[in-house]
């Protein structure tokens, strides 16, 4: 009997491995975690039971050692802990996008603030110009041009590896560093996969000559190689222009820690009160290398620190610059309101100097040497005249809080469509463009997933709870055995949630055009359990072919995406 048990115990363990895979997976060497929440603990084991091993800060980036099921892995300096999955977003410890650039390949194209022709004008770019990229989204390439970052149409560029970055190997900004690891690896190319050309031990001082990512640039045995800048603790600041490169700032605090290092694991080296004023020397993740008290040294946490703004003389009303009409037929007016009277008309492309602003509105300088006014909403500028816009929609999403949930992920599917293709991809393309959309507004985005991760319906309504969402979205897509079925629904819970699943519903119908299902209550999970006001929506079925193809498309994205950026931003107007 015994032995019959311990075969029966066996096989099904054995069954179990096959139907629920174990969730710890292993991760590439550059990925890493950012923190997406003010203080977040770091526990000895993936329990919320378990101690405590440190604790670390919002936006601080840290390298992922491995995954199980809610939990991430990470290392904290020498030290390795588990965080909640849900509370921090999954990024490169070096940018695979490093080198690439973008060429641009139609004359005077329009930047928008965001990804979406809805969003605001910053800039043009012209043809056969190559500028820096940043990232891309379905349609849309994020790009940095004369210092501005903004989004161009994807149809009109071409990325390339062509590095716009400016080079780091300056010596001028070199400073000194020291080697915190026991023996760290120097490689040939900023990137965990660049080959090893040699080592440098604890304590070993290093010249950092550059920065790239989060990789320092040295000279090492004759040759410029680099080391991760996660194990180099920063011992001098650059020796020549380095007071240009320091800030002065004040204490908001009214008890301040003075630590040996960048870290709640530092040593407390000093105390600092309200008021007081130091000189910023460096910063670290949130940390900030101090100057005080006659020319002591230490960290502190950069948060409680508010900069002071330099010295800079205000720039003249009259600043010179042109102004770039984007639309035909544009009115040009006697005086700067639009009751006033229409002298001339212009159309898309003209240029006119810039006299002065007037409130919203450009005096320029037409060509028969007569001045009139132009609204500042309606152009774009060149020059180093600040652009006027009107605020949008974004007014009303500016500050809030949106929890983006990505349905399903790693061993859940969702649905699967005629093609083969997994909801859960769809979902996650779905909620990267809203995410760039919602956080161009100037909204505050938290993806309850950020890649192919399993995560509980429980941490989804967690991480709703933790950052107090103002609006959280669920995102779906639908299946059914009759694939002659189609359209999109959306679902609520909560009957005060109602407005918010009404608002969101009539702008995706509209925008995207698909067979309206109506709005419906439901007693789904994430909506029952969620406190914060919640939907559930179903953009479309997968289940019929026709549809399939057309939610597949970036053109479908771009419309389902800006829908729900629409709906959100009458939701909040209206509350």
């Amino acid at each position: 009997m015994y032995r019959k048990l311990k075969v029966i115990i066996a096989l099904a363990i054995i069954l179990t491995s096959f139907l629920y895979p174990l969730s710890s997976n292993k991760v590439e060497a550059s990925q890493a975690v950012r923190v997406a929440t003010d203080v977040l603990n770091v526990r000895e084991q993936p329990s919320t039971s378990s101690a405590i091993v440190t604790k670390v800060k919002r936006g601080e980036t840290y390298p992922l050692v491995t995954k199980q099921k809610e939990w991430y892995k990470i290392k904290v300096g020498n030290k390795e802990g588990w965080v909640a999955s849900y509370l921090v977003v999954e990024t490169n410890s070096v940018s695979s996008n490093a080198n690439n650039g973008v060429k641009i390949l139609a004359d005077s194209l329009r930047v928008r603030s965001g990804p979406g022709t809805n969003f605001s004008i910053v800039a043009f770019v012209h043809k056969s110009s190559t500028v820096t990229y940043i990232e891309e989204n379905e349609n849309w390439v994020k790009i940095r041009v004369d210092g501005k970052d903004g989004w161009v149409s994807k149809q009109y560029a071409s990325i390339s590896k062509t590095s716009t970055t400016p080079s780091t190997s300056n010596s001028s900004n070199s400073f000194v560093g020291e080697v915190t690891a026991t023996s760290l690896n120097v490689r040939s190319e900023p990137s965990s996969q660049g080959k090893v050309v040699g080592s440098v031990k604890k304590g070993q001082q290093i010249t950092v000559l550059g920065q790239q990512g989060s990789w320092y640039k040295i000279q090492h045995s004759n040759q410029q190689a680099w080391v991760s800048s996660e194990y180099v603790k920063t011992t001098s600041t650059p020796s020549s222009n380095s007071s240009s490169q320091k800030t002065n700032a004040v204490v908001t605090a009214s008890s301040l820690n003075v630590r040996s290092e960048g870290s709640l694991n530092g040593k407390v080296v000093g105390s600092l009160t309200r008021g007081a004023n130091v000189t910023i020397v460096n910063e670290q993740n949130s940390w900030a290398e101090i100057e005080y008290s006659g020319g002591k040294k230490g960290w502190v946490a950069g948060w409680y620190l508010e900069k002071k703004a330099a010295s800079t003389v205000k720039p003249q009303a009259n600043t010179t610059g042109n102004v770039v009409v984007l639309h035909n037929g544009t009115n040009i007016r006697s005086q700067a309101n639009t009751s006033s009277s229409v002298v001339a008309r212009a159309n898309e492309g003209d240029t006119f100097q810039i006299v002065s602003v007037v409130n919203d509105w450009y005096k320029i300088k037409l060509s028969n040497g007569k001045e009139a006014y132009i609204a500042g909403w309606i152009v774009s500028t060149s020059g180093t005249t600040q652009s006027i816009t009107r605020p949008g929609s974004e007014q009303y999403l500016k500050g809030k809080t949106i929890v983006i949930d990505p349905g399903h992920g790693g061993r859940d599917v969702g649905a699967i469509g005629v093609s083969g293709r997994y909801e859960k991809d769809l979902t996650m393309r779905t909620a990267n463009l809203l995410a760039d959309k919602l956080k161009a507004a100037g909204a505050n985005v938290h993806l309850t997933r950020s890649n192919d991760t399993f995560l509980s319906l429980q941490g989804r309504v967690q991480t709703s709870h933790y950052h107090k969402a103002d609006a959280f979205l669920s995102l779906h897509y639908d299946s059914i055995n009759d694939p002659s079925v189609t359209g999109t629904t959306t679902y609520y819970h909560h009957a005060s949630h109602k407005k918010l699943a009404d608002a969101v519903h009539s702008s995706l119908i509209q925008s995207t055009k698909l067979r309206d299902r109506n709005v419906r209550q439901q007693s789904f999970f994430v909506l029952r359990e969620n406190r914060q006001p919640s939907i559930l929506l179903e953009l479309g079925y997968i289940s019929n072919r026709a549809e399939e193809l057309t939610l597949q498309s970036s053109d479908y994205q771009e419309r389902a995406t800006t829908g729900i950026y629409q709906g959100l931003a009458q939701y909040f107007k209206s509350n």
